[in-house]
């Protein structure tokens, strides 16, 4: 039985090897057999070699050697010109490839708590999505405690949370501070003041987020720290409906300055700091610990941790 033929590859000759490209093309470039083989890390002798194979198989002389020096012959100048738009082809594809094996794919589970979601995180979303288009993104809104409990037993990847502690079972980084403020009624007897001591606000008609709520809890942490008792008026889950009770006079409240900015600046509310008693709290990133991060988590840490590094640079 004959054996049939096997068929050649049309595009590069059997006479031609990237390699050889590679070396033909330096010696041509630096016009120097020496300066060739120190760029590509080999030694002289195997430059000579190559470029000898490389006439021999092509049948032609590529270089004409004068002195130290060489310079490309006609036949040299002609496969010169071939060699660099097949070299640039070749550094094309592998900057494609390379960047194939970076595209990201898959999901992402991100627990947040509302200050975050509108105010931190729809740039950073937007960056994500345009480096990552193929992530699909669930993103949901709750409270400290129940972003800290969702991250921890594995119902999100990621979480955001604004605590004045964590659980140990967490891995927790802090890229901001999130301050808090006394917000009262344009009409109330406290507007227009700059600050307030504690012990003022022991009698007033608090506006309050649930039980549960990390901004609840770090306030009443701090007020007892110096022994000051608040007084609740009314408990709520939604921050902009305790804006519009406190704008209508109908208690204050202690809420974050991104959550108010605009009002207070509006003049819809007034704003007041609370005299030796600083209300900073720490905006964290929590994951799980020893946990290996998926490729979509570690983009969006990536985004978010230089988005805010960002920020305070400005």
């Amino acid at each position: 039985m004959v054996e049939k033929e096997r068929p050649r590859s049309p595009y590069l000759p059997a006479s031609l090897t990237l390699a050889g490209l590679r070396i033909f093309e330096s010696v041509a470039r630096n016009s120097s057999f020496s300066r060739a083989a120190e760029e590509l890390a080999v030694s002289q002798p195997y430059v000579s070699t190559q470029i000898q194979e490389l006439e021999s198989k092509l049948r032609i002389t590529l270089f004409r050697r004068v002195g130290r020096r060489v310079y490309l012959t006609e036949q040299g100048v002609l496969l010169n010109r071939h060699a660099n738009e097949l070299l640039q082809q070749v550094a094309a594809t592998e900057r494609e490839i390379a960047e194939l094996r970076k595209v990201i794919v898959g999901r992402l589970d991100l627990a947040t708590v509302v200050i975050a979601a509108e105010h931190v995180l729809p740039q950073v979303l937007g960056e994500f999505r345009a480096q990552y288009p193929e992530v699909t993104l669930n993103l949901q809104v709750h409270n400290s405690k129940e972003v800290e409990e969702a991250v921890a037993d594995g119902r999100y990847e990621l979480g955001i949370s604004l605590s004045h502690s964590f659980p140990d079972n967490l891995k927790v980084e802090k890229f901001g501070l999130d301050e808090l403020v006394v917000v009262v009624s344009k009409h109330h007897r406290l507007a227009g003041e700059a600050a307030v001591k504690p012990e003022a606000l022991s009698h007033e008609a608090f506006l309050v987020r649930e039980p549960t709520s990390g901004t609840r809890l770090f306030v009443e942490s701090k007020f007892s720290e110096i022994g000051v008792p608040l007084s609740y008026n009314l408990e709520l889950n939604n921050n902009q409906v305790i804006k519009t009770l406190v704008e209508a006079n109908l208690g204050i409240a202690i809420l974050s300055w991104r959550t108010v900015k605009a009002e207070v600046q509006s003049q819809r509310l007034s704003s007041l700091k609370v005299s030796g008693l600083p209300l900073e709290r720490p905006l964290a990133l929590v994951s799980r610990k020893k946990q290996t991060l998926s490729p979509p988590a570690r983009a969006f840490r990536s985004i978010l941790l230089a988005s805010a590094l960002t920020r305070d640079q400005e």
